[in-house]
Order: C-alpha cells, then structure tokens, then sequence
C-alpha cells in the first residue's frame, strides 16, 4: 500500500513539475525554448499546450525555415483538436507558401481532408460537399501520381453519393408534393448528373408517372402532348429495363392508359 502511495505521490510531483515549466516557458522571452517545449508536446500529442505554445512564436520565426516547421504542426495540433476549418486553412495555406517543399502534397491531401471532414449529412446545406469534391480534384490534378490519389477517389465517391441522395429527396419531394412539371425536371437533372445513383430504376419510373399525371391534371389544349412525352419516357424506361423489372408492370400500365387517353383525345378533336 505504501509502495502504491509513494508511485501517487511521485507521479504529481513530475506532473506539478512539467505544469510549471509549461508555464514558465508560456511567460517567457525565450523563443527558442518555447519552440522546443512546443515540439516536446506536440510529439506528445498534448495538441492544445504545442499549439498555445505554436501561435506564441509564429510571428517570431515568420520568414525562417522554422516558420514551415510551426505552421505544419500547428495544423496537425488544430486537425487533433477536430478544427477541421482551421487546419484545412492552414494546411492551404502552408501549401501555398511552400508548393515545393516535401511536405507540401501532404499538406494540400490534408486540407482536401480536412473539407471532406467539415461535409455536413445529406439533409443539411452541402456547400461544404461542394467545396470538397472541388479540393479533392485540385489535389489530383497537382499530384496525379500520388500514394494518396485512390482514397481520394474513395472520398470522392462518398461526397458523390451525398449530393445524389440529397437531390434524389429533393426531387421526390416535388413528386410527393404534387409539383409534377418541377419534378419531371429534377429527376431528369438527377439521372443526367448522377447516372450511377442507386435509385435510377424507380426514379426512371417516377418520371414516367410525373409525366403522366402533369397530363391528366392539365387542361385540354395542353394534355396530348403531355400524354405523348409519358409514352415516350416509358419507351425509354423499356430500352434499359427487362420485364423482369420491378417497375416495368406499374409503368406499362401507366403507358397503356397515356395511349387510351390519348385515342379519346384524338377521337374528341375530330368530332369537334
């Protein structure tokens, strides 16, 4: 027990000691010990003491070699503390000022990183989406060779599948709400943007039933061309899908009454 005690005991001494010194060091002129203390912790991974340390002296060694050295750390300190948005501005930042640098494809792959991390869900605003497929791309095209380039296309497919979720929602939305002229756009956008989106056979479907249904709620004058383009997208449908498909049934009926529809129309034209 007193073993156990005296391991206590000395364990808050050398902790109580390093404490001071850290604030010793937080208070004094001394750049280069501060510098020193700064990378003792940051190899410790006590990130919030290297970086209070960092932002102390960067001004200091701005302009010098060293300032690389800060600046990189100060990233890895800010991506450990999960500030994705601020160290994939310093991440940018240090590749912008030192693209030749051997840290350099490191820093431009982390800061693509860092957006892909900042991401929000499929329901929530996508800007930052946008702004991480774009850095992903700037990051390939630079270094087309890099070890990093596949999981930067595994990356690139994730924020893919987020933007095409969040359209194929929006444009089901439409279909839902009974906007079947807005919906017939959206998911004719959708399938062109987004070809290998994982809801393609019913979202092909859903556009033959918008265009059928902007036909039957149209008036007269506007309802044979409308019935014609439902004809024409369930022609389309049956050119990439079998019989076999689980929506071919549904849509055929849908084609069958767009013609049924139609021959009335006809047969009314010619009557008046």
């Amino acid at each position: 027990m007193r073993y156990f005690s005296f391991i206590i005991i000395s364990l808050s001494l050398v902790f109580g000691a390093c404490s001071n010194k850290y604030q010793k060091t937080l208070k004094s002129t001394d750049n280069r010990a501060k510098l020193e203390m700064a990378d003792f912790y940051f190899k410790k991974k006590d990130f919030i003491r290297a970086l209070s340390l960092y932002e102390q002296i960067e001004d200091v060694f701005y302009g010098t070699p060293t300032a690389e050295h800060i600046l990189f750390n100060s990233a890895a300190c800010s991506f450990g503390l999960k500030q994705y948005a601020v160290a994939g501005f310093q991440y940018k930042t240090y590749f912008e000022n030192n693209a030749t640098n051997e840290k350099a494809e490191e820093a431009l792959y982390m800061n693509a990183y860092c957006a892909f991390l900042e991401s929000q869900e499929p329901e929530l605003d996508q800007t930052d989406t946008y702004k991480a497929i774009e850095t992903f791309k700037i990051f390939i095209n630079i270094f087309p060779e890099s070890k990093y380039v596949p999981e930067c296309n595994t990356f690139l497919d994730q924020l893919r599948s987020k933007l095409s979720h969040k359209a194929y929602r929006n444009a089901k939305l439409y279909f839902d709400m009974g906007e079947y002229k807005s919906s017939i756009v959206a998911l004719e956008n959708l399938v062109k943007e987004f070809p290998e989106i994982p809801q393609k056979e019913e979202v092909d479907y859903l556009i033959i039933k918008s265009h059928y249904l902007l036909a039957v709620n149209s008036i007269p004058e506007k309802q044979k061309e409308r019935f014609e383009n439902a004809m024409k997208a369930f022609e389309s449908f049956k050119e990439q899908y079998t019989e076999g498909n689980k929506y071919m049934s549904d849509a055929s009926e849908l084609n069958e009454k767009a013609k049924s529809a139609l021959k009335r129309l006809n047969k009314s034209s010619i009557i008046n």
